[in-house]
């Protein structure tokens, strides 16, 4: 079975057919994690509702990666439609409700061997399922439709549709989740097609202005919105989605209770209220859910499984983040250790060939270079096993929440989901710099020195009897940005940062005047995650690619090109192309307002004149030099498992760079400035301390090269504080 079928609860056919160029097909669904048994003789007396009831709460399954039916919201809390629903559920059932997150392919399993009741989790209604496992009636049920330009060409029959098509979805649906999850985690189109709106409108008004090439949205505001005949539906859903809750075979009494709940929250408008709330739709695009089949009987397969995996978390054994509501302060880059105790509730032995893994995070820097950790001994049913992973925390500040689950031999996950919560602190209020050392013939300021995200900084500079001047800040190579002797520049720091004014004196000497902008975000104003215009210095007749997102409360989005908004009211996630017309500057601006405020953000990208054709006759000149600015590591002293960051910026001539390892290659062709996370292997015999030099080489197009080395110490763990 493929990874994209075997880790999402939808695989929808219109998807197939507009990525493949297939035929409509049957429906593919997220599997089950369990397989039909043989018949089994006829059960005792259904007392599953008697249970709940003498128990006073519901114990519910669910699999918290799958927004916005259910996720982990700001609070670290879960959340979504599903988890909203079950709330109203048990209100209505009288009882309170114990939510627990497994990974979704272990629902199935925790059901049978009882450690829940029941599991919501957008999960889709097959017959096998139904086999195995019985259903309430229907709570949603979902089809889809792509929106294109009424003279468009497009259909489910063009090959590789998405994979070239600029695409616009609406912010906070199923279908955004899809256009991620689907198309652009699985490499079948690039992150700069998708564009995410906020309104649909704004979507549909962009397709029509031939800014995009389709929409994704349901079926009903599609057909809405083809009315007018100025766009079409290209494809729609050959199949509905059933989205059902799963109880244990046999469990009528608890799924009757479930089903008396569901239709009274149906006939009420909660769900329909539910539904506008977290999945974006209106009352009119809510579809009714339809009666569920008949269940087939159960079919008799040759191999039952002969067991059931299980797992439940027992306790915090270090660092125990109190249910992230207190996550414990850790220092940029520094090492520790998690520790979880787990109790095997299956009925399968968990062997060596069992594992506990990272799944995902809240970012993707909360894995913080764990590695799986493997069972060192057979563990029984019923009994525990203390896992324990060395961690780094990252280097940037933040919360960061890792979540785990176990695996077997086949490497599929089940059991509940345990996770790891640290928070990285803010770097400390800048030092002022000392001042400079007086350049008569160099003048560099900068106004104001303190702002809030969003607003402008005025720098000014004034140079004589020079050769060249660069002005540049952190994290931009200083050749891609020469200025004329005397300027000024308006720029909108997102963080704090430094800019510099590099001078190239008569006599090649070198100046550099930095000023430090320190930077307060602002509360609940947008905020622009990321704002890229590459490449960052083109000659006349090239063109840049501009890469934008904002997140946070938005109203609107503009994108600005040298004053004039060429795309008003964009999208929150988008591209844009743009060939400048004229040698010079071309100042590339975004604005994010919302109800807190607003933010923006300005690159500035030279445009050349192309230097005239040279004779055939004409020497290349000589390449500049590479030079490697900075190369450094953290920590410089770790225990064995343990990891460190490596980060390097390279200038001069550098077209590219290679990492090593003690004289080995780790990363060949890296980037020119990066970093990156290495984990050494250190043999179980080593005799320690032992001693790694990392090496940064840098070469130019000749093939000169530079090199710097750091040394990193392992020492036994007793060394090295925790």
């Amino acid at each position: 079975m493929s990874h994209l079928l075997k880790y999402r609860r939808i695989a929808l056919t219109l998807l197939v057919a507009f990525v493949l160029g297939a035929c409509a097909s049957p429906t593919p669904t997220r599997p089950a994690e369990v397989v039909p048994t043989q018949a089994q003789p006829a059960q005792p007396a259904d007392d599953s509702w008697a249970k709940v009831q003498q128990a006073g709460k519901l114990v519910v399954g669910t699999s918290a990666d799958y927004a916005p039916f259910e996720s982990y919201n700001a609070q670290y809390q879960i959340d979504g439609f599903d988890i909203a629903l079950i709330k109203e559920i048990v209100k209505q059932l009288g009882v309170t409700v114990e939510l627990n997150d497994f990974a979704f392919d272990g629902l199935g399993s925790a059901i049978q061997i009882g450690q829940i009741d029941t599991a919501i989790s957008a999960i889709s209604v097959t017959p096998e399922r139904q086999a195995v496992v019985d259903f309430s009636n229907v709570y949603y049920a979902s089809t889809d439709a792509l929106l294109v330009k009424a003279d468009s060409t497009l259909n489910a029959q063009t090959p590789n549709l998405l994979t070239t098509t600029r695409l616009g979805v609406q912010q906070g649906t199923v279908y955004e989740e899809y256009a991620q999850t689907r198309l652009i985690d699985t490499g079948k189109m690039p992150q700069k097609n998708l564009q995410v709106y906020q309104d649909m409108n704004q979507a549909v008004g962009d397709l029509k202005a031939g800014r995009i090439e389709a929409v994704w949205l349901g079926l009903l505001p599609a057909e809405e919105y083809a009315k007018d005949g100025s766009v079409k539906i290209a494809a729609q859903g050959q199949n509905q989605q059933l989205y059902s809750i799963a109880v244990k075979k046999g469990a009528n009494t608890l799924r009757s209770k479930i089903d008396e709940a569901l239709a009274v929250l149906q006939n009420d408008g909660t769900i329909a209220r539910l539904a506008q709330q977290y999945l974006n739709q209106t009352p009119s695009e809510i579809q009714k859910p339809p009666v569920l089949p008949t269940p087939a009987p159960p079919v008799a397969t040759p191999n039952p499984p002969p067991c059931r995996d299980g797992a439940a978390w027992v306790a915090d054994l270090s660092y125990d983040d109190k249910n992230m509501t207190a996550p414990p302060v850790m220092q940029p880059g520094q090492p520790f250790t998690k520790g979880w105790r787990m109790r095997n509730t299956g009925t399968c032995p968990w062997t060596t060939d069992f594992k506990l893994a990272f799944s995902y995070g809240n970012v993707p820097a909360a894995q913080m270079g764990g590695q799986p950790i493997p069972v060192t001994k057979n563990v029984n049913p019923g009994e525990t096993f203390d896992f324990y992973v060395n961690l780094i925390a990252p280097i940037a500040p933040g919360t960061y929440q890792g979540f785990w689950n176990m695996r077997n031999a086949a490497n599929e996950k089940f059991g509940e989901t345990v996770w790891v919560g640290i928070t990285v602190p803010g770097a400390p209020t800048p030092t002022p710099a000392p001042t400079q050392t007086p350049s008569p013939n160099i003048s560099f300021t900068a106004n104001p020195t303190t702002i809030t995200a969003g607003q402008p900084v005025t720098f000014q500079w004034s140079t004589s009897n020079v050769k060249a001047v660069y002005f540049y800040h952190d994290g931009e190579n200083w050749e891609d940005h020469g200025v004329p002797g005397v300027g000024q520049s308006i720029e909108y720091p997102p963080n704090t940062m430094n800019y510099y004014l590099r001078v190239i004196n008569q006599d090649d000497s070198v100046t550099v005047k930095t000023r430090t902008i320190t930077v307060s975000q602002p509360v609940g104003a947008p905020v622009i995650n990321q704002f890229s215009v590459d490449p960052p210095a083109i000659t006349l007749g090239q063109c840049v690619n501009i890469m934008w997102q904002v997140s946070g409360q938005v109203s609107t989005v503009n994108l600005i090109i040298n004053g004039v908004t060429v795309w008003p009211n964009a999208p929150f996630s988008g591209s844009f192309q743009d060939c400048p017309a004229a040698a010079g500057q071309s100042i590339y601006q975004l604005t994010a307002q919302g109800p807190g405020g607003s933010t923006q953000q300005q690159v500035t990208v030279n445009v050349s004149t192309p230097p005239p054709q040279q004779p055939t006759a004409t020497p290349v000149p000589p390449a500049p030099a590479p030079v490697i600015n900075g190369f450094t590591i953290s920590p410089n002293t770790i225990s064995p498992g343990g990891c460190v960051i490596l980060s390097w910026t390279t200038g001069g001539g550098t077209t590219s760079v290679d990492l090593l390892r003690d004289n080995a290659t780790i990363w060949d062709n890296a980037p020119l400035n990066s970093s990156v996370q290495d984990c050494p292997q250190i043999p179980a015999d080593a005799a320690l301390p032992i001693s790694i030099v990392y090496m940064l080489q840098a070469y130019n197009s000749a093939g000169q090269s530079v090199s710097q080395s750091l040394s990193l110490v392992v020492q036994p763990l007793s060394a090295t504080p925790y």
